[in-house]
């Protein structure tokens, strides 16, 4: 295990390598070791100053998504991605990369409820966020595991499973049916509610498909911003696709006191044929 200068933990064995920030509790790097290229993208300009939230890799977006209504005492996209966590646990061998990250609950906001972040990786990358109810009350909330995964060129890339789907457009809050695969050429702010199944990102210019399953999640957010924000270098958005598990929308989750809630992302990644 190494820290380098940015406060980014590297664990490497001989399948794969990632970087983990405690700060924000998020996994900011992955790359099979078959593999040319990260499976994730992150903003060359990235301030990794402890305040402000890093862009890229996988943001964990909790117990608060967007600018909901629900729970807007809280910041956009929650406190979990502005936070310090804690590394309860590593573990590296030849065949298997193993950490646990905890968020304690947050006095501040009086949520009651704590996070852990589970990380495996073997012939795939396994990224679980648990939520525990530690307070005396129901709790209702959204969370989205933010992944931005990096492409050679978002105009080719085709998002695949998501045909005939019906989504929400965050940018003018029309309902739209989506005909065939995605491909985005433009500005695209979307949640399609009720997906659970599985997706697949084409990559034809790094060559290679990106299989994204997920397990407890009753959303999937598509972004790009198409344009450049504060953490990018000139022409860095079209560098990467935004597919999020989560639940947010009408798929907000209801927690009893004690009770336990866990949403779950798998990554594997291809060569295409």
């Amino acid at each position: 295990m190494i820290t380098d200068n940015n406060g980014l933990i590297s664990l490497s064995n001989k399948r794969a390598e990632c970087k983990i920030s405690l700060w924000g509790g998020q996994i900011v790097s992955y790359r099979p070791k078959n593999q040319e290229h990260d499976v994730f993208w992150l903003g060359d300009l990235n301030k990794f100053d402890g305040a402000s939230a890093i862009r890229g890799g996988v943001p964990v977006c909790w117990p608060r998504f967007a600018a909901e209504e629900l729970n807007n005492h809280l910041p956009r996209h929650g406190f979990a991605r502005i936070s310090e966590w804690k590394l309860k646990s590593v573990k590296v061998d030849e065949d298997k990369i193993e950490a646990i990250l905890s968020l304690p609950a947050d006095e501040k906001y009086d949520t009651g409820l704590v996070a852990d972040l589970f990380i495996t990786i073997t012939d795939k990358l396994e990224c679980s966020l648990e939520t525990t109810n530690k307070g005396i009350k129901d709790f209702m909330f959204s969370e989205a595991l933010h992944a931005y995964f990096n492409v050679g060129d978002r105009d080719k890339t085709v998002i695949k499973g998501l045909a005939g789907r019906k989504y929400k457009s965050s940018l003018d809050g029309q309902l739209y049916t989506l005909n065939g695969d995605l491909m985005i050429s433009g500005e695209f702010d979307a949640a399609f509610m009720g997906h659970t199944g599985s997706l697949e990102i084409e990559d034809k210019v790094l060559n290679r498909v990106i299989t994204v399953k997920k397990i407890g999640s009753n959303s999937t957010i598509v972004w790009n911003p198409n344009k450049d924000l504060a953490e990018m270098r000139a022409g860095q958005y079209k560098n990467f696709v935004c597919v999020e598990p989560a639940n947010q929308g009408d798929c907000f989750v209801t927690l009893k006191a004690g009770e336990k809630h866990k949403i779950t992302m798998i990554v594997d990644v291809k060569n295409l044929k």
